[in-house]
């Protein structure tokens, strides 16, 4: 992977990802004083499935009953990804984790989704400890938040260490991380990853901590991103266990081998509160882990259950409100729960593509996979279910690009296939061929944005745009204007890494939701049908 830096992010990246102090690794104390079991319960990726919050207090008291060492942690993406998150830009999901009682909390890459202000806003009123040791304001040049924090459970020590994707500057909004000019000013320590979290180990070790838990947000998919969870395993030394998130994996436990060729515990709970993780320190040292299924977990804390009821009501009203109706559901996942809109056309991207196209008047329209979060179900559609498929947000937005630059945004969004890439596009108004056999001639930097081609054959090709006029697709011209409409994220803001569309599209005003409205009541009179939505159009031909 090639990789471009900034001048002044290689300056301050230098100065500012590790510690300012030497640590050296410590040993481990003794930990005969403690009888007792230490219990820490953890989750991940819940993304506003707040149902299951009642059921992990009920089970947080229910240690609590049995010893006096429990801890409840989070290892992030909790406040996005339901309209209840959405609507509130995360402030229900914290009323509702406060009254949990979560005691540490990493940050997800889509803890970014609302802004480095609300970040700020939201984790000031989270009662939970921030951790994340990879998080740094360059213009201030220093942590945003604590890298780790040492607990004494009976004699024993135990320290969590937080840290945060640096595939958040492209899943997140890359603008959040800029100046206006387009510089960096914000960290995630890409390029010192895994020495920065090591010599947080030293540091721990060397106060005294007996073991050492990595709370992340990096996820196992290593055909995608370089910086994953089994690397932080196999180049570093001293963490016992790694309680990840991010892939959405169901992991109970899984073996990794570290630098030293010790090993590491590793595990997930899945995503959307499917299970309870719990990790259990023996007196004896021995660690234990454990997925309670939440829907077998016959308990729910009735105080956390009546905030949740609460808030829910508070958003009922705008929730609820038909909008139309659905003859067919609309996929954004297969049966297994896998994403389709990651890398494969589908009816709801073809749908969501067609809205922005048709409400902005635009000759294209084109929205990344990842944008869209969610099934569209068939039957009467509520306002929460397209909050649903668009919960970020997002502003409509108009971009007049030549053909060349769409055929190098298609290039580009079809280069990470057949890895799901949340930038994959669906389109409107505009069709092509991709040949997946073909090495991508995509140059990425560091942070997985778009740098350049080097020159090889590409793969798309065959592409026709709409002509209205004569009711026909025609081949693109390279030289002409084209109007295209799709959201903020990606036609501004270069999301998924997208650089070439940096500051290329202004916005209308009007949020992505909104146009699925219109769209829905206004051009298709309220009716989606199986005639026209029952499947996927057969805009993106693959050889």
């Amino acid at each position: 992977m090639k990789k471009i830096l900034l001048p002044l992010l290689v300056v301050l990246l230098a100065v500012s990802c590790s510690p300012k102090t030497t640590p050296s690794a410590g040993t481990k104390a003794s930990s005969a004083q403690r009888t007792e079991d230490i219990v820490i319960l953890y989750d991940n990726d819940v993304h506003c499935s707040v149902d299951g919050y009642a059921k992990m207090a009920a089970l947080k008291a229910e240690k609590q009953a049995a010893g006096p060492y429990v801890t409840l942690v989070s290892a992030g993406d909790f406040v996005q990804g339901g309209s209840m998150g959405a609507a509130s830009k995360g402030g229900y999901i914290v009323t509702i984790m406060n009254a949990v009682g979560y005691d540490y909390v990493t940050l997800g890459n889509h803890e970014f989704d609302y802004a480095i202000p609300r970040l700020k806003e939201i984790t000031h009123d989270l009662t939970a400890t921030v951790l994340c040791c990879n998080l740094i304001d360059l213009k201030a040049d220093k942590r945003m938040y604590k890298p780790y924090e040492i607990v004494d459970y009976g004699g024993t020590k135990v320290a969590f260490i937080g840290a945060a994707t640096p595939y958040s500057f492209n899943s997140s909004t890359p603008a959040y991380f800029q100046d206006e000019k387009g510089n960096y000013i914000y960290s995630l320590c890409a390029d010192t990853y895994y020495d920065t979290f090591q010599n947080f180990i030293n540091d721990a070790r060397s106060q005294g901590a007996d073991f050492v838990i990595a709370l992340t947000h990096l996820g196992d998919d290593v055909s995608y991103d370089p910086i994953n969870s089994q690397e932080l395993a196999r180049q570093t030394e001293g963490i016992d266990v790694i309680l990840d998130g991010h892939s959405h994996s169901l992991v109970p436990e899984r073996i990794l081998t570290n630098k030293a060729g010790k090993p590491v515990k590793y595990t997930q709970t899945g995503a959307h509160f499917d299970n309870l993780g719990v990790l259990t320190i023996h007196p004896d040292g021995s660690i234990v882990l454990e997925m309670v299924p939440t829907k077998d977990y016959p308990k729910e804390d009735a105080r956390v259950r009546a905030v949740t009821d609460s808030l829910k009501q508070l958003y009922a009203a705008t929730g609820e409100r038909k909008i139309g109706h659905s003859d067919v559901m609309l996929p954004a996942k297969d049966e297994e729960g896998d994403w389709l809109v990651r890398k494969y056309e589908t009816s709801l991207g073809d749908f969501c593509a067609d809205a922005f196209r048709a409400t902005l008047s635009a000759e294209i329209g084109i929205v990344g996979g990842g944008s869209i979060r969610n099934d569209l179900p068939a039957g009467d559609i509520r306002f929460n279910d397209i909050f649903n498929v668009f919960p970020f947000g997002n502003e409509a937005c108009l971009a007049e690009l030549t053909g060349q630059e769409i055929l190098d945004v298609l290039e580009f969004g079809v280069a990470a296939f057949p890895t799901d890439f949340g930038g994959f596009p669906h389109v409107s108004g505009i069709t092509f061929t991709f040949d997946p056999s073909i090495e991508s001639p995509v140059v990425y930097d560091e942070n997985k944005s778009f740098v350049k081609f080097d020159g090889g054959p590409r793969r798309v090709s065959d592409v026709k745009v709409f002509n209205a006029e004569t009711g026909a697709y025609e081949p693109i011209d390279p030289a002409r204007t084209y109007f295209v409409g799709g959201p903020t994220y990606l036609l501004r803001d270069a999301g998924d890494g997208y650089e070439m569309l940096k500051d290329r599209g202004k916005s209308t005003g009007a949020d992505d939701v909104e146009m699925l409205e219109v769209y829905i009541t206004n051009f298709l009179h309220g009716d989606i049908s199986a005639s026209r939505y029952g499947q996927s159009a057969g805009r993106i031909h693959q050889k």
